[in-house]
């Protein structure tokens, strides 16, 4: 099914340094033992930096596209420009915006990705009074950065135009380097959906008609994937799945023969955004694909089939990498990656195993029977069913609780075991 024209663009490091949270180079390892990640997991709180490491990676890609066909345009010529300059906030196609730098700070910005194949490219944005200075760098034999092709006095058409094919279409022609969808499933905030809350955009959707009906064998490979990876719900499962145009525009059906047929919009919410997740990944012919909570509506057996589903999607090589920014473990390999806020703002990353050292202590804890439950910081929860069973509290009732000392821990008592605990029931008795 893969379409690959140029090598993986699998990121195994990313450094990123003056972009929006990010104050001075911070580096990202997405790999481990010099082996990329499949599927790197991005934790933290709302607001750490995951979705602006996600836009530097984006930007990375535009920028660089933009510097080589600039070069392009004037290789092999006299005096080709080394430095490509942009206005800022500008309206071209590509944009460098000046609330991409953090507060108070105008040095130069860059962006460097280092590949599963070895490649490294730097991306360099410097500040020069109305506009900026775009550099494209890679490393020299004794690692220090310089300008891509910065020898004037050689013609590098065919070099540039093939890693203009690497950074914009990857995957053939159509394709693009990275898709994103935020955490509303969408690709884009402008997209018109399909329907009302459907998480389903219009242009998914119109690509899922192309795919269903192109006589292209590949588009047909994709277009089989989609309705595999359906048919893996299993509420789904068994029903013919098709996607025809209405005059309402493009539907996606669900059929079992005789007997009923769904439209999209009438699933659940669960079922609709895990449809709406392999309809972007099949669709998108990209080789990275970044994804924002994964999780969203989903029940946690689903969410398991997700991240399989997902895994699947870059084995096969359908495509290269995916980027997840979850807040569930359920996604998680052995290592994840954990974004922090400092307490002057700026981005913290750090690559740390996915488990705490104490998860082979719960996992005792819960095969010997404990069950563990969230209490509210008001201090409300809710007892396990069996738990009120043994204290005979089906209906509810009053617990007492006592002090922990060294030799115990915090217990829990009914109204008559109180009573019984301390003597005072004996004596009533007795009076």
């Amino acid at each position: 099914m893969s379409e690959r024209s140029y090598p993986s663009l699998r990121i195994a490091r990313l450094v990123i340094s003056n972009f929006r949270t990010f104050h001075g180079p911070t580096e990202i390892l997405l790999s481990s033992g010099g082996v990329a990640d499949e599927m790197p997991v991005f934790h933290g709180g709302n607001g750490a930096g995951k979705s602006n490491a996600i836009a530097a990676i984006e930007l990375f890609f535009q920028a660089a596209h933009y510097w080589l066909n600039a070069r392009l345009q004037t290789a092999g010529s006299i005096g080709q420009p080394q430095h490509i300059r942009v206005p800022w906030d500008s309206s071209q196609p590509f944009r460098v915006r000046s609330r991409d730098w953090p507060p108070n700070i105008r040095e130069s910005q860059f962006i460097e990705l280092g590949f599963a194949d070895g490649g490294c490219f730097r991306m360099v944005f410097m500040p020069a009074g109305n506009d900026v200075v775009l550099r494209l760098e890679v490393p020299d034999s004794h690692g220090q950065m310089k300008v891509l092709y910065e020898d004037e006095r050689t013609n590098h058409y065919k070099e540039i135009a093939r890693l203009i094919g690497r950074f914009a279409t990857p995957r053939g022609p159509g394709s693009q380097p990275l898709a994103h969808m935020d955490a509303r499933r969408r690709e884009d905030p402008n997209v018109i959906h399909g329907a009302p809350g459907s998480p389903l955009s219009s242009t998914l959707l119109v690509r899922l008609v192309e795919l269903s009906t192109s006589l292209n064998p590949q588009d047909t490979e994709r277009w089989r994937a989609f309705v595999e990876l359906g048919g893996r719900l299993g509420s789904l499962r068994g029903r013919e799945m098709y996607v025809m145009r209405t005059e309402q525009g493009v539907d996606l059906r669900f059929e079992i023969r005789g007997r009923q047929i769904l439209r999209y919009t009438e699933l659940s919410s669960g079922e609709q955004q895990f449809l709406a997740m392999c309809a972007a990944i099949v669709t998108s012919r990209a080789s990275i694909v970044a994804l924002e909570e994964p999780e969203i509506s989903l029940h946690p057996d689903n969410q398991e089939l997700m991240r399989d589903v997902l895994l699947e999607q870059v084995r096969s090589g359908l495509v290269d990498q995916i980027l997840l920014e979850s807040h569930v473990p359920v996604f998680d390999g052995p290592e994840v990656i954990r974004f922090r806020r400092s307490e002057q703002g700026a981005t913290e990353v750090s690559r740390e195993p996915s488990r705490p050292k104490d998860a082979d202590l719960s996992a005792q804890a819960r095969e010997a029977g404990a069950k563990k439950e969230w209490v509210t910081s008001d201090g409300y929860t809710r007892l396990p069913k069996e738990m009120r069973s043994d204290l005979g509290l089906q209906t509810g009732g009053y617990l007492w609780f006592l002090r922990p000392t060294p030799e115990r821990q915090w217990e829990a008592w009914t109204a008559d075991q109180l009573d019984g605990r301390f003597g005072w029931k004996d004596e009533e008795q007795e009076k």
